[in-house]
């Protein structure tokens, strides 16, 4: 009973609910943000230091 509720809740999502994919879009998207960011810093620092 528990695996048939599992089953019919992760093909039939609720229209109001937040999707699980939506969630890993917008966690991937933040650590690209997150990297770039710092490559810009790093960037930053070393035409700082060679002038």
């Amino acid at each position: 009973m528990i695996l048939r509720h599992r089953l019919r809740k992760s093909f039939n999502p609720r229209p109001g609910s937040p999707g699980r994919d939506s969630q890993r879009m917008t966690r991937a998207s933040g650590i690209i943000l997150v990297i770039l960011a710092g490559l810009l810093v790093i960037v930053a620092v070393l035409r700082i230091l060679h002038g």
